[in-house]
């Protein structure tokens, strides 16, 4: 079986949705499940009750293996911190009445109406994806991802413990950040590293030597972002100096040197979405060759003249400083955006947005894979120094540097 692209299995699927829920449920000791989703659906769409062969049809199957907890005060209970139950009365809606084959299977648990966008089905090719309510057109064909998929990208999350009981909340929630991510960032920096790595040593039969991470105590003295204080001082810094087009990594002496010119109580420094104690300021984690020049507002690129303005990303860099950044959202702390040398903000985000779950950008992980690709493929070019393609790359390669999903 094809694991990344498997068929449709009404059977595999309803045994991923019921794990998914025995997690959401297992602090509630006297919660009740329930399977009855097959009639409910039939109740809501009795024009299902015509089909002959209906009981060999693969969504009715899967409905009917499904377990879900009773509806409470006339709302379905969650399956995820991200998504509800199935509840077949919004299965359709007006909304998306011009794509009849297309499901609201799982209702979005993100602030918006559950009735709105989250997991739709293709009930005729069964493949799903994530899908807001703010544009009727959906993503094409080639973004969708088969459902199993998606369920198993969830309970992956419980199982490194991104999905987790909120004690204090009394409900299932989302962590910033966890173990798992550090060690999938830093499984990701070394391949970086190791193929260009190769590829120096291919040329000029240098034995090359890591350096140690930078020090814990280094950092304490600045407002830095706990996951990427945890993966500075657990990275080993590379023997030679660009790691990407233009973008080197800290010397204990730059790092000091860049973030003690920082004028105290900047915009970075007070903008905080730390949550339960967790520090989440924007933090540079790889400069660039230099700051953002001051003249970029007059560049005909909307998404570079708008660095200064209120809804520009100026105010939360190190004084200009391009480069990567750590930028995190309200329930991810390891993500990451590339300013450019130019000002540009937009290289190295996702193609399209994410299939399985809520928006967002791309986690640090994420991006090193697809700069390992770009050098393995021989997009980057290497000499002595690392990566030698000229830094303008990220901006005049926008569409090749952004991350594929």
């Amino acid at each position: 079986m094809n694991t990344r692209n498997p068929p449709f299995s009404p059977e595999r699927c309803a045994a991923l949705h019921n794990e998914l829920l025995a997690k959401s449920i297992e602090h509630y000791a006297a919660q009740k499940t329930e399977r009855n989703l097959a009639a409910r659906f039939l109740d809501a769409a009795p024009e299902f009750t015509e089909i002959s062969s209906l009981h060999t049809l693969p969504l009715y199957r899967f409905l009917s293996l499904l377990d879900t907890t009773p509806i409470s005060y006339g709302r379905v209970g969650l399956l995820t911190p991200h998504i509800y139950q199935p509840d077949p009365t919004t299965f359709w809606s007006e909304n998306y009445g011009h794509e009849p084959s297309f499901i609201l299977l799982y209702g979005q648990n993100t602030g918006d109406s559950p009735m709105d966008g989250g997991i739709f089905l293709d009930i005729e090719s069964y493949q799903a994806v994530w899908h807001g309510g703010h544009s009727p057109r959906f993503p094409p064909a080639h973004q969708w991802l088969p459902l199993e998929v998606i369920l198993q990208k969830s309970l992956d999350a419980w199982d490194t413990g991104k999905f987790y009981w909120d004690i204090d909340q009394a409900s299932i929630a989302v962590r910033h950040w966890t173990q798992n991510d550090v060690e999938e960032s830093l499984a990701a920096w070394d391949r970086l590293l190791s193929s260009i790595e190769l590829r120096i040593s291919s040329k000029t039969e240098r034995v090359l030597l890591r350096l140690e991470p930078l020090s814990p105590e280094l950092l304490t003295a600045f407002k830095i972002s706990a996951f990427a204080a945890r993966f500075l001082t657990r990275a080993q810094r590379p023997g030679f100096l660009f790691i990407a087009p233009g973008i080197s990594t800290f010397t204990s002496h730059s790092f000091i040197t860049t973030y003690e010119a920082e004028a105290l109580g900047s915009v970075r420094q007070t903008h905080w979405l730390g949550i339960s104690g967790e520090d989440d300021w924007p933090t540079l984690l790889f400069p660039g060759l230099d700051a953002v020049p001051h003249d970029v507002s007059q560049s005909p690129d909307r998404d570079i003249n708008c660095f200064d303005r209120d809804w520009g990303f100026g105010k939360f860099t190190v004084n200009r400083q391009s480069g990567l950044y750590v930028m995190a959202d309200t329930e991810n702390s390891d993500l990451v955006r590339l300013i450019a040398l130019s000002g540009l903000p937009t290289a190295c985000e996702f193609r399209y947005p994410c299939p399985w779950g809520p928006p967002r950008t791309p986690k640090l992980a994420e991006v090193l894979h697809h700069w390992t690709s770009l050098v393995e493929n021989g997009t980057w070019e290497v000499d002595s120094n690392g990566i030698c393609t000229d830094h303008a790359w990220f901006t005049t390669n926008t569409s090749i540097s952004k991350v594929l999903p």
